[in-house]
């Protein structure tokens, strides 16, 4: 296949792969819906009487824990609703990340305001104050989200969260403009600010915690049901799962929800270079190998012989089967044949269950009970962050020698 075939031919796996992208606001935001809310009624008053007040409020969050995608949500939705009620409400959202200074931000409010910049230089106070003039003149108002601040707050200093905090001051006699969003990682970058500072920043703050395994699964789930960015026959419940498996901090993962999109992505453009209509859990498990390895030769090395035999046991079983999850009864009968082409003796059902034990614990596989659907109760076992391909030729080397 050329280049050219490549660009032209129609994906068996996407739709529009823009979807699972950084970037991409989605129409439904799974699990967040609490803290929409509360920024909703937070910025109630900047709707109800525009320029009465200067609203701050800090978002609060690991990466991955939907604080920027919630912000622009709500920016989108806030003026979009504004404008039924006349009021001139913009959103601009900054990343301190790449403007790690108050005048690299404010440089970046008048360029999309529109505000032509003069040739000779101004400091960020007259920034500030052109501006403010400008929302003054057209009688517009502005939410500003000062995303990753931590890079700010690191390269300019606390001040400048001083200068944010007293930023309606100056104008005090006139109707209050701006008002801000902050977005930080954690509360270890405010707490040794000034007082002065913490008593006009503080009080207005939205948590934001990890994503467990099920809300993982809901939010791939919505990117492919609900806003279509993958053909819903090319992704199964396992595949949802699997990265849940991988991603949850119920499960010893981030509960980075940009990780798992990421996942997703990858482990479909795996599927769809073998020419499939459809991705597997070993298309995910390859995908999240190649973005975060997990698994080194060294920590294979030290498992002990019969660990090494349980281990592929358990990956030669969820390779022939294809199912992400086997029974401990599957584990046992594979790992007994499999003594008996390495001529080792089995050890007993107590001993093998030891080393199911230690491999979870190393976080090689994952090991939970069964759920509705199986009779009985078992345990359920899954490799679901280490290809099962490589892991089994590894495995098979290493046990011959």
């Amino acid at each position: 296949m050329s280049i050219t075939d490549v660009w032209t031919s129609k994906s068996r796996i996407f739709i529009d792969e823009t979807k699972l992208m950084l970037e991409y606001i989605p129409s439904f935001l799974p699990h967040r819906r609490q803290q929409l809310e509360i920024l909703a009624s937070m910025f109630k008053l900047v709707l109800e009487k525009p320029g009465a007040s200067c609203q701050k409020v800090i978002l609060i969050g690991p990466v991955g824990t939907g604080k920027t995608v919630v912000c622009k949500y709500f920016g989108k939705n806030i003026s979009d609703y504004a404008k039924q009620m006349d009021v001139n409400l913009l959103y601009i959202h900054v990343n301190c990340h790449k403007n790690r200074t108050l005048y690299a931000v404010m440089k970046y409010v008048s360029d999309k305001l529109k505000i032509p910049t003069p040739t000779r230089g101004f400091s960020t106070q007259e920034l500030f104050r052109i501006i403010w003039s400008t929302l003054e003149n057209k009688n517009s108002y502005l939410i500003l989200t000062l995303d990753e601040i931590d890079y700010l707050i690191s390269r300019s200093g606390g001040e400048v969260l001083y200068d944010i905090a007293r930023v309606s001051d100056e104008f005090i006699e006139e109707e209050i403009r701006i008002n801000f969003i902050l977005v930080t990682r954690d509360v270890t970058s405010l707490v040794m600010l000034d007082e002065s500072i913490k008593s006009s920043l503080l009080h207005n703050i939205i948590n934001f915690n990890p994503y467990t395994a099920k809300e993982i699964y809901d939010i791939l789930k919505a990117r492919v049901t609900v806003e279509k960015a993958m053909r819903e026959e090319a992704v199964s419940e396992d595949v949802y799962e699997i990265i849940g498996e991988i991603v949850g901090i119920d499960k010893g993962g981030k509960g980075d929800a940009r990780l798992a999109l990421e996942i997703l992505w990858k482990a479909g453009k795996i599927a769809e270079r073998q020419g499939l209509n459809h991705v597997t859990a070993e298309h995910v498990r390859i995908a999240y190998e190649n973005i975060a390895p997990t698994l080194t030769k060294s920590s294979i090395d030290r498992l002990k012989k019969h660990e090494k035999i349980v281990l592929l046991a358990i990956a030669k079983r969820l390779q022939e089967t294809g199912k992400t999850y086997i029974s401990m009864g599957e584990v046992v009968n594979e790992y007994q044949l499999l003594c008996e082409i390495f001529n080792e003796r089995p050890r007993k059902h107590t001993k093998i269950w030891e080393y199911i034990r230690t491999l979870s614990k190393l976080g090689i596989i994952v090991a939970r009970l069964s759920g509705p659907g199986i009779r009985g109760k078992t345990t359920l076992v899954s490799i679901p962050a280490v290809s099962l391909e490589k892991l089994s030729k590894k495995l098979y080397r290493l046990l011959k020698e």
